[in-house]
């Protein structure tokens, strides 16, 4: 090869074809070389003289390959932080809670849940509760009232609340009548027991009020004379209706009054209920 032409082709170019033509005969030799990929210098040597001429390749892109200077300084690399990409968390879903079982409240340690205190001593007097009188101002007074709403037959009404026509059960001693004179309205806590318990400490009108309270039907109650004068003043320790039947009922009444007027319970009283109530 011609050392002009393995000097012009530099170092690192890649080839993609190399022609070489050589004439025969008495024509000069001529040596072509076309690299068809990039641009190489062609030289055509004619005799004695030569032509060195740059053809542009058919190719519209030229790669060139640079050789790294070593002693130019090189330039520091700066990298990007990497970007992290915040990682997705699948939602959490979470169980509704389990409820507790549920449970039936625990029953009271003392079935009776009365206030348990001695009595009160002495200072009763009848006439510090107030007698029947008429609340609603209809003309009739409270006893008329009961008798009137516990009557078994429908009653006659007449002037000044006379009653007539009706009839009457006594639950304490299975006794039934006509004759509403025969009956007495007993206070189921009577009201020498009441002031035992705590009545002593109200004032006139929460006295006159429980001698007369008809918030409740079995406050007070219509019952023969004998068996209500019988009770008098005593508490279910000290006295039932001779009616068994009516035992459980009358304690349950008993402790409802009680609980409504905060009236307490002396021992006894206490325990006699306690163990009624077990029974019931």
């Amino acid at each position: 090869m011609n050392p002009r032409l393995s000097q012009m082709i530099a170092p690192g170019l890649a080839l993609s074809m190399l022609f070489v033509v050589a004439s025969c005969g008495s024509s000069p030799s001529e040596v072509v070389a076309i690299e068809v990929d990039n641009s190489i210098a062609i030289e055509t040597t004619t005799g004695s003289t030569s032509t060195a001429e740059t053809q542009s390749t058919f190719a519209e892109t030229t790669t060139t390959i640079a050789t790294p200077d070593p002693s130019a300084p090189t330039a520091p690399i700066t990298l990007d932080p990497p970007v992290e990409t915040p990682a997705t968390q699948a939602p959490v879903t979470q169980s509704p809670p389990t409820p507790a079982p549920a449970t039936s409240p625990p029953a009271p340690s003392d079935p009776v849940g009365l206030r348990i205190e001695p009595e009160h001593d002495g200072g009763y007097n009848r006439d510090l509760f107030a007698d029947w009188y008429d609340a609603d101002r209809n003309g009739c007074n409270t006893r008329k009232e009961v008798l009137i709403a516990e009557s078994l037959d429908p009653v006659k009404i007449g002037s000044k609340c006379a009653i007539s026509g009706g009839r009457w059960f006594s639950i304490y001693d299975n006794v039934e009548t006509t004759d509403a004179s025969k009956f007495d309205i007993d206070h189921m806590v009577p009201l020498s027991e009441a002031w035992d318990s705590g009545a002593w400490n109200w004032n006139a009108d929460q006295r006159k009020y429980f001698a007369n309270d008809l918030d409740q039907p079995f406050f007070l109650i219509a019952v023969s004379a004998s068996s209500n004068r019988s009770k008098s003043d005593r508490d279910p320790a000290e006295w039932m209706p001779p009616n068994a039947s009516y035992h459980c009922e009358y304690v349950r009444i008993w402790i409802e009054i009680k609980r409504a007027w905060d009236l307490s319970v002396d021992q006894a009283e206490h325990d006699y209920l306690a163990r009624k109530l077990a029974s019931c």
